[in-house]
């Protein structure tokens, strides 16, 4: 069975980004989309006349929209990617599952906030209609070997994990309830959604270290910590204050330390030291490379076409979306209560 599939959204993830020629390819939803032989890419939509004409010209046997709901009129797909400004999630997925499409999936976070997000949920369950929510290294094949390594206790016992998020962008503040432009909620939500399926736990009681703000009080720093179960500790960073972009996740364990991050994956585990007699020291497995092409959006492709062939459940399914940003809520909770002087003790004063 082949599988019709449109795109709502020619911007940046639904498009432009299979441009990049330093990219891993696919980077796009259209270009992993048009690759997967179960699928026919029938129409784009956009309201931006340049992109939409860009993008036609890549997908020329495709039809062309500026409104989606005559798109969803007049192609009935079976499969519709959502990947629009956040602020317009809610809007654009109700009124596209009413139309009843077999898949719907659709770019993270799944809405600027929780209440919204909810209400997503609600309606798409009572239509029958599932949700994808494209959380990326789910499907990463670097990620992948790093769990399957994590199942096999390749670094032993698990003692912490740091988890860090950096860009230039600003961290919080109230007005991201209405829009999410900020990299807590915008980006926040792959680090707290990988750190979920690497460790199978749901992150619950942030306790907060430490805040910086700048003159407009616009959070640029944020360092907190979660206690959980067996003295393991989870520690996250989510700063502004960088020149650069990085994601990383730094795991340490009784036989060894693991690093993976945007570009780069290293494995040191204990072995007879090089260094000093009778000693154990951290050295790098040579062995375990990070893979040249990861296919993290053709395998988010690929597990929508088995779902729908019912050979497999979604891997990033909209209920794992809501947990994240459940989580990433709680968070802004907990920096309201430390900016009211009621949170628990830290490791660091603010």
């Amino acid at each position: 069975m082949i599988y019709k599939a449109a795109i709502i959204g020619t911007g940046r993830i639904g498009y432009l980004l299979q441009k990049d020629k330093k990219r891993e390819q696919p980077a796009s939803h259209s270009i992993a989309l048009a690759k997967n032989k179960r699928i026919n890419l029938v129409a784009g939509c956009d309201i931006d006349h340049e992109k939409l004409a860009l993008w036609h010209k890549d997908y020329p046997k495709a039809n062309i929209y500026k409104n989606f709901i005559l798109l969803m009129e007049n192609e009935v797909p079976d499969i519709v990617i959502i990947a629009v400004d956040e602020t317009a999630h809610l809007d654009i997925t109700q009124k596209v599952i009413k139309y009843k499409p077999k898949l719907i999936i659709l770019e993270k976070p799944v809405a600027q906030n929780l209440n919204l997000a909810k209400k997503i949920k609600k309606y798409a369950e009572s239509k029958n209609v599932p949700i994808c929510i494209n959380h990326e290294r789910r499907f990463s094949k670097d990620y992948l070997i790093l769990k399957n390594l994590l199942i096999n206790n390749k670094i032993g016992e698990i003692h912490s994990i740091h988890a860090s998020l950096w860009s230039g962008m600003k961290v919080w503040d109230d007005t991201c309830h209405k829009d999410g432009a900020c990299s807590l909620i915008h980006d926040g939500t792959h680090l707290i959604d990988i750190i979920h399926f690497l460790f199978d736990i749901i992150l619950k009681n942030p306790v907060i270290d430490k805040i910086t703000k700048n003159k407009k009080k616009e959070v640029h720093a944020l360092f907190l910590h979660y206690n959980i179960k067996n003295e393991k500790i989870i520690y996250i960073e989510i700063n502004g204050n960088k020149k650069y972009f990085g994601f990383e996740l730094e795991i340490k364990g009784s036989l060894g330390r693991i690093i993976i991050g945007n570009g780069y994956f290293k494995v040191y585990t204990s072995s007879l030291s090089p260094y000093y007699s009778n000693f154990r020291s951290l050295t790098k497995d040579k062995s375990i490379k990070r893979p040249k092409r990861t296919k993290y959006f053709s395998n988010m492709i690929q597990n929508c076409v088995n779902s729908l062939d019912g050979k497999s459940k979604l891997i990033s399914p909209l209920v794992e979306g809501i947990k994240a940003l459940s989580v990433l809520y709680d968070i802004v909770s907990a920096i309201d209560n430390k900016d009211k002087g009621t949170s628990k003790n830290s490791f660091f004063s603010s």
